[in-house]
């Protein structure tokens, strides 16, 4: 008799238990191996930033997927009192994120299952066969009324009530500008880190949405931009090793 297989499981890792999806392309597959997410280059970056946060911080992780940065940032600013919140529309990996929080006893992490945009609205969430390989990270939000997806609400993050954020990480293939539209009254009045991710919409549609506050730009790879307030980084205390970028 043939039993079946979940597709979800549990994971240890360097940063406490995840649940994953085996048939996501490179997740599974890096956690079993090393231990770490495949994604380490970029998370190292983002917890040396989380180093510079002030007490009372807050975090926002947009396209959040399993976990694999919300964790171990939460992790990172809680002995600071830090608070992350995670935007995941997907609902089954909303269910994993959320899992995964309980089981490693994390409770300076929000989950909310919503797209960010530039305004409220219901879209669709494509369905998708998490029986079959595929990188579940690369589904993008369609128009409402697609027939065979899940409704999601989609927001703007300035209409959330957010008291501050600090830290602003955008990974939502291709809504990324919508997403900093939404955002630019928080932007404004409290100029966060920002880490994009730039390779669906272009660097310079996203520097565009920075226009009059005093950033500066990098590429830290092929596929994400930092965005550095200058009013935050203290230059003798935090290099910047990373492609400079200019409007």
């Amino acid at each position: 008799m043939n039993q079946k297989v979940n597709n979800f499981l549990a994971l240890d890792s360097d940063y406490g238990t995840f649940i994953v999806n085996r048939n996501c392309a490179l997740q599974a597959e890096a956690l079993v191996k090393t231990g770490k997410p495949h994604i380490q280059p970029e998370l190292d970056n983002m917890l040396q930033l989380m180093l510079h946060l002030p007490d009372n911080c807050v975090v926002v992780d947009g396209g959040a997927n399993i976990g694999l940065v919300s964790i171990p940032l939460a992790k990172a600013v809680a002995a600071k009192h830090g608070r992350v919140h995670a935007f995941e529309p997907q609902r089954l990996l909303n269910y994993a994120l959320c899992g995964s929080i309980a089981l490693n006893d994390i409770e300076n992490l929000v989950v909310h299952r919503n797209g960010l945009a530039d305004k409220k609205g219901i879209m669709q969430v494509p369905a998708v066969d998490y029986s079959k390989a595929s990188d579940y990270g690369m589904v993008q939000l369609k128009p409402e009324g697609m027939a065979g997806g899940d409704a999601v609400e989609v927001i703007a993050l300035d209409d959330f009530g957010l008291e501050r954020i600090d830290f602003f990480k955008l990974d939502i293939e291709g809504m990324e500008v919508e997403a900093l539209r939404g955002a630019q009254k928080l932007l404004r009045t409290h100029q966060p880190w920002c880490w994009i991710e730039y390779w669906m919409t272009g660097a310079e549609a996203i520097m565009e949405q920075f226009s009059g506050l005093d950033y500066e730009f990098f590429k830290a790879d092929q596929l994400n931009l930092l965005c550095a307030p200058k009013i935050r980084w203290n230059k003798e205390q935090l290099h910047i090793p990373f492609e400079p970028v200019k409007l």
